[in-house]
């Protein structure tokens, strides 16, 4: 059995009460009527894609000139700078542990950037108020930690910055896409995957089992350090150790937790519903466009469905001549072409969707298939590199016709070896066995070739004697 993309949405895919509230006019353009699904609009589309954050400060994108710049703060802090500068009281003092969330916080500084973006604000402010303090003692730096302090000062300004865009356009995208959507909610469609269950809570328990392991590490080097006797102890090693710890532990619990709470809005209440254009990438993300319908309108944000969150056949929308030849609910390739798809939640980076589109199974040795809505719950992802080309619409009736001729041709090619297997069946050869046994059992009892090629087919008792 295969399925197939259908191109566009058959109004029974649509929630009641809205299979009549949206139409598409003579030249393409899809309109709404009231209280009903929306098509998103390619200007509101546009609209929506312009109220990003800037693409230099991208998750991606600022996250690696984030950890640039903190790579070359530790060289001038901890490298090219004395040791009694930077986070550390100095020779024969001990492990400093009062200054030491300053270096965890410019660690996890790039990552929180990327994935907690929340968290990075604060962060990017503690670091920017203890570089000022440090800065403003001339007399306590030289000139390598005063360079390493400007660094951190740059970093935490990017970190601050981009932070605040990228969660003010989170909010900008979430209203324009709802004042496209209109004011009527939803319930989410039938055969849902309930992602809540399950989405983020590996990292959360993977952040959780760092955090504590790097806890127990830096406990026992404090505990080493208060013990000591009052002779200076080297936790430094420790310290190391829990750093990296806490930065991936709190990043992955961090992710993990905005990932769970993404998922519960979308199953505590209605959601709006927009009728939006999919196109698959080479790489298996799915890409979210205005609609399947005009060709210049560009991949907006990405998603990657998994076999765990997708249902398929979660109802049937027909069969037989409900998508003949001609209708519009023709298959297509998603790679080359989008197709249309019901979306249900709100559109912004991080936010949780559930798409509802449908695909036409067709029986290997069937001409006639039949129609059904798959679901998938999937979180949106930051990505703004798409790598697609432009697009030209399939014709539909050349495509099915196309389709037809492979399902006769796999049919015939079935019944030919149906017909093959009874031929078989009928008439079956001799057992290989029989006549191995017979040849070996001749020759050995006349000397190993006796009974050779003169016996021919008379051999009869004769050969099987004394």
């Amino acid at each position: 059995m295969t399925a197939y993309h259908i191109k566009h949405l058959p109004t029974g895919i649509l929630p009641e009460g809205a299979s009549d509230t949206w139409t598409v006019t003579g030249d393409g353009v899809a309109s709404r009527l009231s209280g009903g699904i929306a098509p998103w609009a390619v200007t509101d589309a546009e609209r929506w894609r312009k109220a990003a954050a800037p693409a230099v400060l991208a998750p991606a994108v600022g996250g690696w000139v984030l950890a640039a710049l903190v790579a070359v703060a530790y060289v001038l802090l901890f490298g090219l700078s004395s040791a009694s500068l930077a986070w550390r009281s100095g020779p024969g003092d001990g492990t400093d542990w009062l200054r030491y969330p300053g270096p965890v916080l410019l660690t996890a500084l790039p990552l929180w950037y990327r994935y907690v973006p929340v968290a990075a604000v604060p962060a990017a402010l503690l670091l920017a108020g203890e570089a000022g303090l440090a800065l403003a003692r001339p007399g306590d730096v030289d000139a390598s930690a005063r360079a390493g302090w400007l660094v951190v000062l740059t970093a935490c300004a990017v970190a601050f910055t981009g932070s605040c865009l990228r969660l003010r356009a989170r909010r900008r995208q979430r209203a324009l896409a709802l004042a496209a959507a209109g004011e009527r909610r939803f319930p989410l469609p039938q055969g849902t995957p309930e992602s809540d269950g399950h989405r983020g809570h590996q990292h959360v328990y993977l952040g959780l089992a760092l955090c504590l392991v790097a806890a127990g590490i830096l406990a026992d080097g404090l505990v080493e350090d208060l013990t000591s006797g009052g002779v200076g102890y080297d936790a430094v090693g420790q310290q190391r150790i829990g750093l990296v710890l806490l930065a991936a532990g709190t990043t992955f619990g961090g992710w993990g937790q905005l990932a769970y709470r993404a998922a519960r809005r979308l199953y505590e209440e209605e959601q709006p519903a927009l009728i939006v254009g999919v196109r698959a990438g080479a790489d298996g993300r799915h890409w979210v466009c205005a609609d399947a319908r005009t060709r210049s309108a560009a991949p907006l944000i990405a998603y990657t469905p998994r076999k765990s969150d997708t249902r398929e056949r979660t109802r049937l929308l027909g069969s037989g001549s409900a998508y003949a030849v001609g209708n519009g609910h023709h298959d297509v390739d998603p790679k080359h072409e989008p197709f249309e798809a019901v979306l249900y939640g709100t559109l912004a980076e991080g936010d949780e969707v559930v798409l509802e589109y449908a695909c036409a199974e067709y029986h290997r040795h069937q001409e006639m298939g039949r129609m059904y809505a798959t679901v998938t719950t999937v979180p949106l992802r930051p990505d703004r590199r798409h790598k697609l080309g432009p697009w030209e619409p399939a014709d539909g009736a050349a495509r099915q016709q196309e389709r037809l001729r492979e399902g006769r041709e796999r049919a015939e090619r079935y019944r030919q070896a149906q017909r093959e297997a009874e031929e078989r069946r009928k008439n079956p050869p001799p057992p290989r066995s029989s006549r191995g046994s017979s040849g070996r059992g001749s020759g050995s009892r006349n000397g190993g070739g006796g009974c050779g090629s003169s016996c021919g087919s008379s051999c009869g008792g004769g050969c099987g004697g004394d």
